[in-house]
């Protein structure tokens, strides 16, 4: 507490301070979550991650929760004397719970490996492990767009997000199509290529709010699009 007053009744780039840690520590967030990502890759949909795996989990999961809980603390106590500030804190408050959601949805994909009996198809583990691999990238160059502040980069993942969760249609379709499976095994494995979607969509309402206005932050309708495209090109 000493330290925030400090920080509140201090200069003014103290003050900022706040704000530049509470950014620092939405970054920590989504390192956190390309960890864990990283690490759950290899037993997507692979009976048993491994007692360790999960317990590793839980720890990150439980850190990326404490983190929030801070950032929410260092924003409100910035606002009280910097009401100035108030779009770049609530884009803040925004981002870290796209960030937290992201850390819950890698945890899910190793915890549906627990749940997994009957061995899930080389065809669709493959698919999986693909398009994660492609997540992983993404969520790289998200963090990147937004710690340098990128607008090209963070339009140019926002308008790939659509295309990329298009792409996964047909393996879905066929997951649900496929009379092979048990339904313990389609339920698991379309359940998994659901959380793939999720993590990617949260990484596209990251991105958005590097280029697009608080309101519309989140969204991706074709005309904030055309307007960003627009406005980058000048």
């Amino acid at each position: 507490m000493l330290e925030v007053l400090r920080a509140l009744f201090g200069s003014a780039r103290t003050q900022s301070s706040l704000v530049v840690q509470a950014t620092g520590q939405f970054l920590e967030m989504l390192d956190n979550g390309r960890s864990l990502l990283e690490k759950a890759q290899p037993h997507l949909l692979v009976k048993d991650a491994g007692n360790n795996l999960l317990n590793e989990a839980r720890d990150i999961d439980k850190s990326t929760n404490r983190l929030v809980r801070a950032v929410r603390k260092i924003l409100i106590a910035h606002l009280a004397f910097n009401k100035q500030d108030a779009s770049t804190c609530l884009i803040l408050m925004s981002v870290v719970k796209d960030a937290e959601r992201l850390v819950d949805e890698c945890r899910s994909l190793l915890n549906l490996a627990s749940l997994v009996v009957d061995p899930v198809p080389e065809e669709y583990r493959k698919a999986l492990s693909e398009n994660c691999t492609a997540v992983i990238e993404v969520l790289k160059s998200t963090r990147t767009a937004y710690a340098d502040n990128d607008e090209a980069k963070a339009l140019g993942l926002v308008e790939t997000e659509k295309p990329f969760i298009e792409s996964m249609k047909p393996v879905r379709d066929k997951i649900l199509d496929d009379t092979d499976l048990n339904p313990r095994q389609a339920v698991v494995t379309a359940s998994a290529f659901h959380t793939i979607q999720r993590i990617r969509a949260h990484l596209g309402n990251i991105a958005s709010t590097v280029v697009f206005p608080v309101h519309q932050i989140d969204f991706t309708k074709q005309k904030f699009v055309n307007a960003a495209k627009q406005r980058l090109n000048k």
